[in-house]
């Protein structure tokens, strides 16, 4: 058995989270361009998606595959709070854009 095949799902799906985020961020830049409403919530999920693809997931996959090495559990204790904060920014971003394009229109 593969112990390193689940890490390696997990990376792979992160990073296809990370492009549909990407791929969202840009529609969002698209759009407000196009209604004159200022495009940074777009800017910034594009940005914090783009990092997490090029920098944090990989980092993340080595760092499982390491510790399945020395037969540890992977489970990180920071996870949870860092994804929670994420989401949380990314949904005030979200309803900061939804309230000003309200406001402008």
């Amino acid at each position: 058995m593969d112990v390193g095949a689940q890490a390696e799902r997990t990376a792979l799906a992160w990073q296809r989270t990370g492009f549909s985020a990407i791929l969202v961020g840009a529609l969002l830049v698209r759009h407000h361009v196009n209604h004159g409403v200022p495009p940074w919530p777009g800017l910034l999920l594009m940005v914090a998606a783009g990092l997490s693809v090029v920098v944090w997931v990989p980092m993340r996959y080595q760092r499982v595959l390491t510790t399945l090495r020395l037969e540890h559990s992977p489970v990180s204790r920071a996870m949870v709070p860092a994804t929670a904060a994420v989401l949380a920014l990314v949904i005030i971003a979200t309803a900061a854009d939804f309230a000003a394009e309200l406001i402008t229109h």
